[in-house]
């Protein structure tokens, strides 16, 4: 797994990674992925299932309990972002092109899924509320990492993504033109310069899943490409 110098805690109050492939196929149903995403959990130093939902490119955010719960019956939440307060929960976000962001803050934890269509629904500020109203911090207090994703390089867009973007970033650096003249969007800096922008301290750790043979990459490998995590886990103190 790849970790943030940033979120690196000194005193252990959080444990936190970007899964590779080396790590396993954490795509649900996916061979394998059972003990993939217990051995994740172990590495965390948590207790119990790795806690994800069914992600759908919206704007939703549960609490670890309602994850668990669902889990446990058999139906995960349809939702792109978990928060944790709980000591013992190791919450994730799967992956293949798409942002996966990673919060911590004084009592708790967030992961989120962002997309272009999460991110159109501003899914990353949602997030960061509801992390701040579950743990009664300022965006001030929140560190984010931004692990893997699609670079600008290669995520060449429609008129329908630059629309839907433009709606939530705080400026255009995001929306860069191509050699082609085609527009291309950088997910990472739009998703950073939201957090940047309500106060947060930022990573990116500038990895592109489509160039980089480590990741499981959508637009690359197609509906047989695996999924990757952002992991991280509350550990109290």
């Amino acid at each position: 797994m790849l970790q943030s110098a940033l979120l690196h805690h000194p005193r252990g109050r959080y444990t936190h990674g970007f899964t590779t492939r080396e790590d396993g196929d954490l795509r649900p149903g996916a061979e394998g992925q059972a003990a993939a995403a217990a051995r994740i959990v172990h590495a965390l130093g948590g207790t119990g299932p790795l806690l994800a939902v069914t992600q759908v490119h919206g704007a939703r955010v549960v609490d670890g309990n309602e994850a668990a719960e669902a889990m446990r019956a058999g139906t995960p939440s349809e939702a792109d972002a978990i928060i944790s307060t709980r000591e013992d929960a190791v919450i994730a976000v799967r992956v293949a092109d798409c942002v996966p962001i990673l919060l911590t803050a004084p009592g708790g934890v967030a992961a989120i899924h962002a997309g272009w269509r999460g991110s159109a629904a501003d899914i990353t500020r949602i997030g960061l509320r509801a992390l701040c109203d579950a743990t009664g911090c300022s965006p001030s207090e929140v560190r984010a990492a931004i692990g893997p994703c699609i670079s600008a390089a290669v995520y060449e867009v429609g008129p329908n993504v630059i629309e839907g973007l433009s709606g939530v970033g705080v400026n255009d650096l995001w929306r860069t033109v191509g050699p082609n003249g085609r527009d291309h969007a950088n997910l990472a800096l739009l998703n950073a310069d939201i957090l940047r922008d309500a106060g947060a301290r930022v990573d990116v750790l500038g990895l592109c899943t489509v160039g980089d043979a480590r990741f499981w990459s959508y637009r690359r490998d197609g509906e047989t490409g695996g999924r990757q995590a952002a992991v991280i886990r509350w550990a109290g103190g």
